[in-house]
């Protein structure tokens, strides 16, 4: 039983193992994507910066139209890049929930074979108190035979 015990208990760190990497995977692609976002924000920003200092000093309609377009191009961007960064959150919950549950698991089947081990070490002590009473009883049987004679 412990030979089944300790092969699930290496299952189980394996499986918590990978799903460590793959969380801490999912994590570094959400905190890039994060900075990505922040990327696009502070060029968007300077974009409309510069549409609004080009518009003090003279743009054609056409120029502006060209800015206008390009800058809803970035809100795109802006909004896959959202939309990206909800996904990882959401990944980031699950494999969360996923890597703790496993490490539950693995803890079940840690406690199962410390059992066995207590439970085995339990029988082994009684076998040796049991030998060690026989032992004593024999030797006071033989110290008593000794004395009567």
């Amino acid at each position: 039983m412990s030979n089944v015990l300790q092969i699930l208990v290496e299952q189980a760190k394996e499986k918590a193992d990978e799903c460590a990497k793959a969380l801490a995977k999912t994590r570094q692609q959400l905190a890039q994507s994060q900075d990505k976002l922040a990327m696009l924000e502070s060029y968007r920003d300077e974009c409309q910066a510069a549409l609004l200092n080009r518009s003090q000093t003279g743009i054609t309609g056409m120029q502006l139209q060209g800015q206008l377009l390009y800058n809803s191009k970035i809100d795109t961007a802006l909004k896959q890049q959202s939309d990206e960064i909800r996904f990882l959150q959401t990944a980031v919950e699950k494999q969360l929930v996923t890597w703790q549950n496993v490490l539950a698991e693995q803890k079940k089947y840690e406690t199962l074979l410390q059992r066995e081990a207590q439970k085995k070490a339990a029988i082994q002590n009684k076998r040796e108190q049991k030998m060690n009473d026989e032992f004593a009883a024999r030797i006071y049987r033989t110290q008593t035979a000794g004395e009567s004679r």
